[in-house]
């Protein structure tokens, strides 16, 4: 197996890591693609210019511009329920004072 074909292998595997929200084996294979490709480039520095190299290259480029908005994405999601769930407390807090038995004078006033 080439280092190219290991790194869309690893491409593979990051983005259904990313998929089942397991970022911490995503991080651990990225790193291990990210590695393989400065061996690529180190022991090919001219790599790129070859043009079946090239269009993996450039296909692997879409695929972790695609796995990089997805995560962005999440991040953006997780962060809102994190602000939402941090302002829940106060919510609930001031729903208790502002309610002051509500439930109970709607239920009288229902039986009136």
């Amino acid at each position: 197996m080439s280092l190219l074909d290991r790194i869309m292998a690893l491409t593979t595997a990051i983005e259904a890591r990313v998929a089942d929200a397991d970022w911490a084996g995503a991080t651990d294979l990225d790193l291990e693609r990210r590695e393989l490709l400065r061996d690529l480039f180190a022991a090919q520095p001219d790599v790129a210019r070859d043009g079946s190299s090239r269009a993996i290259l450039e296909q692997l480029r879409a695929r972790t511009d695609t796995t990089s908005a997805a995560l962005h994405e999440t991040r953006r999601a997780l962060s809102a329920a994190a602000r939402q769930l941090q302002a829940a407390p106060g919510v609930v807090r001031a729903y208790e004072r502002n309610a002051d038995g509500a439930p109970w004078r709607v239920a009288e006033t229902a039986g009136e």
